[in-house]
């Protein structure tokens, strides 16, 4: 008998809770109705306010829907009602940045490591991807997504039996994607030249593989490069790869050329080592890259930069 009245008064309650519930919803249907036909359509006052209602209705909610308002638990034979309140509806997402990094010269491999030799196609060169520029490229990618970049990293072998060809198999790749990235990276390994110190020693003390980029001026085409965006971007991008680790990126190189760099802003050539470097040094080198180009990118954007992509 005791039970039974437990029950019943417990349902009581929850059909309480439901009539003062159906009347608050109405009560802020009506507000926000009259609130509509009042304030002009289009002012940005009236969405303000639509957020601050919405925000009531969920507190009312909230309150409406819980027997302990009234100093009672629910109770557990007629079960509650939940109500999920939601993060703020007026919260604007940053937009997230699209990364290509590809190969044009996938076959770029590294100094052989008697620890860890990789079978040549000729010297520095192989088509292992665990060993050549495909897998340093594989790295940059994994770091930029810790990021929060959405990267695609095309493996695509763009060499095949003829090297002099690549960049226009490559162009057939680049323009395969439906929609344009934010940024496209062709990653490379550089040529030693001699006299020039092998390495960079890092603030870690590692060893780091000197990286540069490269810009096509569009000398020799009729489709002109981005030539002015992609120069801007590739010096800035120097500037926080060096702020980062003094002495890592090489001045900008410009040379005639495109380098598929009319495929959109930005475009750049990336060269990270080169022969006489370690698959190990190079992959040294990626984190401060992959920070320079966060910093640049989402961290303390480039107001110039930022108006070049939109123009």
């Amino acid at each position: 008998m005791i039970r039974f009245k437990v029950i019943r008064a417990s349902r009581l309650l929850l059909a309480a809770a439901i009539v003062v519930l159906a009347a608050v919803l109405a009560f802020v249907g009506t507000r926000l109705y009259a609130r509509e036909k009042a304030a002009p359509k289009g002012a940005s006052a009236s969405l303000v306010q639509a957020g601050e209602d919405e925000n009531e209705a969920k507190t009312a909610l909230v309150f409406a829907s819980s027997d302990s308002a009234a100093g009672l638990p629910l109770d557990p034979v007629d079960g509650g009602i939940e109500i999920e309140v939601m993060s703020d509806p007026t919260a604007v997402p940053t937009a997230v940045k699209r990364v290509l990094i590809y190969h044009t010269h996938t076959h770029e491999a590294y100094e052989q490591v008697s620890d860890d030799p990789y079978e040549a196609l000729e010297a520095w060169r192989t088509s292992d991807v665990d060993h050549s520029v495909v897998r340093v490229g594989e790295e940059l990618a994994e770091c930029l997504r810790r990021y929060g970049f959405e990267v695609t990293h095309d493996t695509t072998d763009h060499e095949g039996a003829q090297l002099s060809t690549a960049y226009t198999r490559s162009l057939k790749t680049l323009e395969g994607y439906a929609e344009p990235f934010d940024l496209y990276i062709d990653l490379h390994r550089d040529a030693y030249v001699e006299g020039e110190a092998v390495s960079v020693t890092g603030k870690s003390g590692d060893a780091l593989a000197p990286l540069m980029m490269l810009i096509g001026n569009g000398n020799g085409f009729d489709v002109k490069p981005y030539y002015a965006q992609n120069l801007a971007f590739a010096r800035a991008l120097e500037a926080r790869v060096n702020a980062i680790e003094p002495g890592l990126c090489k001045p900008v190189m410009v040379k005639d050329g495109r380098y598929n760099q009319h495929i959109g802003i930005f475009s750049i050539l990336v060269e990270v080592g080169h022969n006489k470097n370690t698959l190990r040094q190079a992959l040294n080198s990626i984190p401060p890259l992959a920070d320079a180009l966060y910093s640049l990118m989402i961290e303390a954007p480039d107001p110039a930069l930022t108006a070049m992509s939109e123009e």
